[in-house]
């Protein structure tokens, strides 16, 4: 099957083709290329008005699915429910390629568990009706007593792709305080005054044994061959540790100097897309967008809200802060590169999977029009 997108601002790695065109050819770009040199005969013409072709995005963190199964403390939605209603989600968000970021922790906070992420990775066998690419980001929590375990028991998933290492204990990074702790464990789960006491008193005894346990995962995840990212990273202390050891992706450090010295050492820095929509971090941290302008981000995720990917590479571009061509990439080609996989996917070249995303401005807003997924269309909005 043929399929032939015309009159297309098509959007490579390194230009813009005005007019141009894309061909898809079974479940591969088969060309593309300005007006002048397009294919006579296809079996299907799509026209896309002067619209966006750009590759479709590659989101390597969110954890929207975990509000898609546990929408409220103690409310749980059933897996293949929320797994096809967050398919759906992220192909109208552009995303054709997800990592799911599935913490892996002792279940302080409902799902964050082992069961729940051998569950939800099951359902990828039996999903015959989803519609983008899904995959798993393992994001352990090395103040857990069972993080590692857990990591361990599916490390052999051919769908987890990287694993990332978390530290939120108490007293620690993100809540420097075991009363900033309690606030988050108290407003996310509904756990009462002493529940989170006891939660909080694991967290500290378990707290010496931190530095084994990142050994373990980081023996683990080299083991078998799975890219590491460092999470929240706040000193040039900890980024120098991390390098020492082979680490080299780093999502959403939480200052300048963190970001800057990972970016000199040629570690992958990922900042949140709904950081950069709305032009500061939720948590008070570093703005991906002051960031972007200091030139140490590589990549973009969705974090919590897939559908701020297109709309923040699209905003970075109208602020002059890159190109639309770098700002594009920062969702597409750097993230698939970040996991290895830009062979495949991540760009528009010949012979790569034909999974793509066409893009309209409406009063300055992107919106996803159509979605091809391995050649084949799977959203089209009028």
């Amino acid at each position: 099957m043929q399929i032939l997108l015309t009159d297309a601002q098509v959007v490579l790695r390194e230009q813009v083709i005005e007019h141009g065109w894309v061909l898809i050819e079974d479940e591969v770009i088969a060309g593309y290329g300005h007006a002048h040199t397009r294919p006579q005969h296809a079996a299907q013409v799509h026209n896309v008005a002067g619209n966006f072709v750009i590759p479709g995005v590659i989101d390597l963190h969110c954890d929207a699915i975990e509000k898609q199964i546990q929408p409220r403390p103690g409310v749980i939605i059933d897996e293949s429910v929320a797994f096809y209603t967050t398919d759906r989600i992220l192909a109208c968000s552009g995303i054709t390629t997800e990592l799911h970021s599935l913490s892996l922790d002792d279940a302080e906070f409902g799902v964050r568990n082992e069961e729940f992420v051998r569950n939800f990775i099951a359902q990828f066998a039996s999903a015959d009706q989803r519609i983008v690419n899904h995959l798993v980001h393992c994001r352990v929590e090395v103040s857990s007593e069972r993080g590692v375990t857990s990591l361990a028991q599916v490390i052999d998933s051919p769908y987890l792709k990287l694993v990332s290492i978390m530290d939120h204990s108490p007293g620690q990074g993100q809540y420097p305080t075991d009363e900033s702790f309690r606030y988050y464990v108290a407003k996310t789960t509904g756990r009462n005054d002493a529940e989170i006491d006891a939660i909080i008193q694991k967290k500290h005894a378990l707290r010496a044994s931190i530095p084994q346990r990142v050994q373990e995962v980081i023996q683990l995840a080299h083991a078998h061959h799975i890219p590491l990212a460092t999470h929240d990273d706040d000193t040039a202390a900890k980024v120098h540790d991390w390098v020492a050891q082979g680490i080299r992706i780093s999502e959403f450090p939480t200052t300048m100097e963190a970001a800057s010295v990972a970016h000199q050492h040629a570690m992958l820095v990922g900042m949140g897309a709904p950081n950069v929509l709305r032009g500061k971090s939720s948590g008070g941290n570093l703005s991906a967008i002051e960031a972007v302008k200091a030139g140490v981000v590589d990549w973009l995720c969705s974090d919590y809200y897939p559908a701020a990917m297109i709309p923040a590479a699209f905003k970075l571009a109208e602020l002059k802060l890159c190109s639309l061509t770098d700002a594009i990439n920062l969702i597409t080609y750097n993230p698939a590169q970040a996991i290895g996989v830009e062979h495949a996917v991540g760009s528009i070249q010949l012979g790569l999977q034909a999974d793509l995303v066409v893009v309209a401005k409406h009063h300055h807003t992107p919106i996803v029009k159509q979605v091809y997924v391995h050649g084949r269309q799977v959203m089209h909005l009028q």
